[in-house]
């Protein structure tokens, strides 16, 4: 395993990221490699380059102009971009590792949690709920917490916390749970400073909304919930205090998973999720906050 990366690292320090990248065209018409596999790969050889991530996408987008057989769906270049920020880093270079065994969602344990639930019952345990997004935030995280906030997905801006209430967060679609380490290197999983949070959504149960409040009460027993927001579509979105070492937020991670938690929002720190009180841009919806409780 060392001596192959210290191949790779001597390929990367002979040649320019131009031609690894004929190379893998190469390589593709001979092996039959789909469009969306090229556009991942790209990804990662300019990644590999420290190419800034909005130059990654200005390039791809340009190369796509010249593919006759397929034009990228709208978002999905941003969407391969993101998921390489996301990944990068990920298994040594921060403490938020990839889990040691996969975990598979378990219908028996999900169908006793859902039979129970109660989506009006949750409610009526609410604190009293601020109608501005910008008093939940301030309970959520400190004034000088670094933060990503977007209205779509292909922002990647990072500000402080009072520097975002200062503007108009009316257009807000999207937010992280965590804080970052500096503004320069955006959304990636290696820039996460804190992780106070974990997010836990399921498509699994789309507007059975009692069965995801039986979800929600199971994972309760672990750690504090403090916040529900809708998603404006058909789930929602869970927000569990996890102050506390690596090993019990991955037990907790583990058992949001067996619960049919989508791992992408569970496993990583900076995954954008919904913005309480913002508005899904897809069916126009407010997505309501119908839980908070910051104090546990």
């Amino acid at each position: 395993m060392l001596q192959a990366r210290l191949r790779y690292m001597a390929r990367l320090s002979t040649k320019s990221y131009i031609e690894f990248v004929n190379d893998l065209l190469k390589r593709a018409e001979s092996e039959g490699m789909n469009y969306h596999d090229q556009m991942v790969q790209i990804a990662l050889i300019l990644t590999q380059f420290k190419v800034p991530f909005p130059r990654i996408i200005e390039l791809m987008h340009t190369a796509s102009e010249l593919v006759w057989r397929r034009k990228p769906r709208i978002g999905e270049i941003e969407g391969i971009v993101g998921w390489v920020g996301q990944n990068e880093g990920v298994g040594g270079k921060h403490e938020f590792k990839r889990p040691s065994k996969q975990i598979r969602r378990n219908q028996d344990i999900i169908d006793e949690w859902r039979s129970k639930g109660s989506v009006k019952a949750l409610m009526a345990r609410s604190s009293a709920i601020p109608d501005k997004s910008e008093v939940i935030l301030k309970e959520l995280f400190e004034q000088d917490s670094l933060l990503h906030l977007s209205p779509d997905i292909f922002r990647d801006h990072i500000k402080t916390l009072d520097e975002w209430i200062a503007e108009d967060l009316t257009n807000m679609q999207y937010l992280c749970p965590c804080s970052f380490k500096d503004r320069q290197h955006g959304r990636l999983a290696k820039n996460v400073l804190h992780r106070k949070y974990v997010v836990f959504e399921t498509d699994d149960l789309p507007e059975d909304w009692d069965g995801q409040a039986g979800l929600i009460e199971r994972l309760s027993q672990e750690q504090q919930l403090i916040l529900i927001c809708w998603s404006g579509r058909a789930s929602l979105h869970a927000w569990f205090r996890v102050n506390g070492d690596v090993k019990l937020i991955e037990k907790f991670e583990n058992l949001a998973i067996t619960l049919s938690g989508d791992p992408a929002v569970i496993r990583r720190p900076a995954q954008m999720v919904r913005f309480p009180w913002g508005k899904n841009t897809k069916t126009g919806n407010q997505q309501q906050v119908i839980y908070f409780q910051p104090n546990g």
